[in-house]
């Protein structure tokens, strides 16, 4: 798993500890996800804030390698809206 140093919040820190070996990056959200579609890593949960130009071209990427990033509700991610703020999403 990969996750944001810099944005940790007490929900990210618990499903963390639930998992157990986990390494945290301190990258952009866009070198998580590449991450992912590489293969380092297998899940990004990122519950803090993200605009849409922090994810969409790395969500492209990875979505061309066979991944796919949704909301933490399981909902698709959406772009081009009025709020650039993404929600919650996780890449799992």
């Amino acid at each position: 798993m990969v996750a944001s140093k810099s944005y940790l919040n007490d929900a990210t820190r618990d499903f963390i500890a639930n998992l157990g070996d986990t390494t945290l990056v301190k990258a952009g959200s866009s070198s998580k996800l590449l991450r992912i579609a590489e293969g380092e890593s297998d899940i990004y949960l990122r519950l803090a804030p993200t605009c849409e130009w922090d994810t969409a071209a790395a969500k492209a990427v990875l979505e061309r390698v066979g991944g796919n990033v949704t909301q933490v509700d399981g909902s698709p991610m959406r772009y081009g809206k009025a709020d650039i703020l993404n929600p919650p999403f996780c890449r799992q």
